[in-house]
């Protein structure tokens, strides 16, 4: 499965090769209306940290207008 166009064992790969630590786990979690990807890991002072996979930006154009307002006050 993916979250944000990235597989959760990219997710573990990017934060293991970033932070050196010791990867304790991962998991698909909600946040702000999508899924992303969060990793659980130890850090060189035995400290447990989380990381969440950063969103890819969203090309521009891309975004959904909102729609305009009612003019019935609803």
């Amino acid at each position: 499965m993916q979250a944000n166009g990235r597989s959760l064992s990219d997710a573990v790969r990017r934060v293991q090769r970033e932070t050196g630590g010791r990867i304790l786990g991962a998991e698909r979690v909600p946040y702000d209306g999508r899924d992303i990807n969060r990793v659980k890991y130890m850090d060189d002072r035995g400290r447990v940290r989380y990381m969440d996979d950063p969103s890819p930006p969203v090309p521009r154009g891309s975004r959904r207008a909102d729609p305009p307002p009612r003019g019935d006050n609803s």
